[in-house]
């Protein structure tokens, strides 16, 4: 009789012996995965982190133009600073250098003025970043090293903006008059980083 438990517990070993065996055939465990089932999907989001940098930091440094000139279509890349002044800096001062991909009159320069017209209601003076959509309505004097001509202009986008600084993803459109030369029709997009009120205290304080 006590050898029945004996021969109980071989048989039961050898039966999850032989299940552990069949189930190892038919069905192979992927330990990695098992136990890092989020490893690929990182992966893959770690492998499209240097694309969006490499995205943004273009657009940061470059904005790509389009321009209609002469009955010809042409492009390039362009870039703007400003500096502007008010409790939202929305008076702005703005300077800006387009090369355009072609022979001859490949390097434009502008000055001009720039007012953003601010599409969020209730936007108090703050120290602190606030977001708004903006469309902008400017001026500017334009000279390619041979010929002069002004610039109006349009804009729209979105604003992240305090009473110092200034980031600004938009879209503008602009129309150069040249008395002397062909008029320009342009297109760009890109995001604009701009100052405000240097060396100004306006004294804006946030209330709690």
């Amino acid at each position: 009789m006590k050898s029945i438990p004996r021969n109980l517990v071989i048989i039961s070993v050898l039966i999850i012996l032989r299940t552990g065996s069949v189930c190892s055939q038919v069905l192979p465990v992927d330990f990695t995965n098992s136990f890092y089932p989020g490893k690929e999907k990182s992966e893959t989001g770690n492998s499209t982190l240097p694309i969006g940098i490499g995205v943004a930091s273009f657009f940061y440094l470059l904005n790509p133009v389009a321009l209609f000139q002469n009955d010809k279509i042409g492009g390039g890349l362009t870039k703007e600073i400003s500096l502007g002044f008010g409790y939202f800096g929305e008076h702005r001062i703005a300077a800006e250098y387009s090369y355009i991909f072609r022979e001859g009159s490949s390097s434009h320069f502008r000055l001009g003025y720039k007012y953003d017209i601010l599409l969020k209601d209730k936007l108090r003076p703050s120290n602190l970043l606030q977001g708004t959509s903006v469309i902008s309505l400017g001026a500017s004097y334009f000279y390619d090293l041979e010929y002069h001509g002004v610039s109006p202009e349009i804009s729209y986008g979105y604003s992240i903006r305090n009473d110092k600084l200034l980031i600004y993803p938009n879209l503008k459109l602009r129309y150069t008059y040249i008395p002397e030369g062909e008029n320009i029709i342009d297109f760009s997009m890109g995001l604009m980083i701009g100052f405000a009120n240097p060396f100004i205290d306006l004294k804006i304080r946030r209330k709690n």
